[in-house]
């Protein structure tokens, strides 16, 4: 078994961000909605829609159009707004909703809830498709945890996962959408994904929220700690007692403990000069200082006469987080290469995606694999 989705990295909003959100009180018998990117920067999608739907305008809801049924069609952005198939709107942005939710296919993908389709001004179309947050969830979880792993494992990640769609819901809500359908925010397939495990997870555990002092905070969650899970202050502007790290007891045993990578010095100096780092002539990479939790904060690129300190966040970002899977690594020049051998997968904030699957084989329920990835935290509904 395998997470499908093994690393979990903070959307661009959140770095910069050290605020927790309104208490859940605010949302108590509202349905939560949010808006996922589900396409971006596209010259056009297609789009087939099976019963009855109506086209309003984005925003103010003035009707456009309506049908009985959308036969595979082109969507394409138009320099007076947006074109599907023979139907040519004159607006930038429009709202579809299906009588029946999930009744709205784009690009062979099936979609609950409503889409929003959004002509941007380099004349490239934005897909967003609007939902209640149970539903969103039902299709984040087969991406981002086995459906065959122990149901509480399941039942863990789909509550980290609402709370990050729901903080994300709160903290967007002046822009387009609020979360992405990539590893940059939660990986979302839409109806197509949802499968009869995960849905039972999300189902069982309807409407619960990790909190702080009575309010959500940004859930993250990673797949592989290596043996410590990392405090969110090192990397973003988060500074919360659940996210400050525990010792992980739980993950030795995951396939990701352990990983090497070989890297030709050549291919190192490319990537780091592609990077606006101006290194040629590399010729050593030395670790210069570690954090509490073993990671590495800080790194020294030496060249001919020249040395640069890079921040092992952005080292491992540079050289692609599959590659460098961890910042938790050793590195060491031979011949013309570096053999780099690291311990973990995923940034190391919160939930240790594979504790959680060898604390769900110990017996422990959800609410205890959380409160311990999550200190302090505490489950609201």
């Amino acid at each position: 078994m395998a997470v499908k989705a093994k690393i979990i990295l903070a959307s661009l909003t959140l770095l910069l961000l050290g605020v927790i959100g309104p208490r859940v009180e605010t949302w108590a018998g509202k349905p939560i909605l949010v808006r996922v990117a589900i396409i971006q920067d596209a010259s056009s999608c297609n789009m087939a829609i099976h019963g009855p739907f109506k086209i309003d305008t984005l925003k103010t809801d003035d009707f456009l159009s309506e049908g009985k049924n959308l036969l595979t069609s082109r969507v394409m952005p138009t320099a007076a707004g947006i074109k599907i198939r023979d139907l040519d709107l004159k607006v930038f942005g429009i709202n579809i909703k299906p009588r029946t939710s999930g009744n709205i296919f784009i690009d062979g993908r099936r979609f609950r809830g409503e889409i929003n389709i959004i002509r941007q001004q380099d004349m490239k179309l934005l897909v967003v498709n609007v939902l209640e947050v149970e539903d969103y969830i039902k299709g984040v979880l087969y991406h981002e945890i086995s459906h065959r792993w122990p149901l509480e494992a399941i039942k863990a990640q789909a509550v980290a996962a609402r709370t990050f769609g729901i903080y994300q819901a709160q903290i967007s809500a002046a822009k387009d959408f609020d979360l992405t359908s990539n590893i940059y925010s939660q990986v979302y397939g839409g109806k197509t994904s949802e499968t009869w495990r995960t849905s039972i997870a999300v189902n069982r555990t309807r409407g619960e929220v990790l909190t702080y002092k009575g309010k959500i905070f940004p859930v993250f969650y990673h797949a592989t700690c290596g043996g410590y899970t990392e405090d969110a202050s090192v990397l973003w502007n988060i500074n919360l007692p659940p996210l400050k790290g525990v010792e992980c007891k739980f993950c030795a045993s995951s396939p990701h403990f352990k990983w090497h990578k070989e890297l030709s010095i050549r291919e190192a100096e490319n990537k780091l000069v592609a990077s606006s780092f101006a290194i040629g002539g590399l010729e050593d990479i030395i670790i210069v200082e570690r954090d509490a939790s073993g990671r590495i904060s800080k790194l020294k690129l030496v060249a001919a006469g020249n040395a640069l300190e890079v921040s092992g966040k952005d080292f491992r970002q540079i050289f692609d987080s599959k590659v460098i899977r961890s910042t938790n690594f050793t590195i060491q020049r031979t011949g013309d290469h570096f053999k780099i051998d690291g311990i973990g997968w995923g940034h190391g904030v919160g939930m240790c995606q594979w504790g959680a699957y060898f604390m769900s084989l110990k017996g422990k329920k959800y609410d205890e694999i959380l409160k311990y990835y999550y200190p302090g935290a505490e489950i609201k509904k």
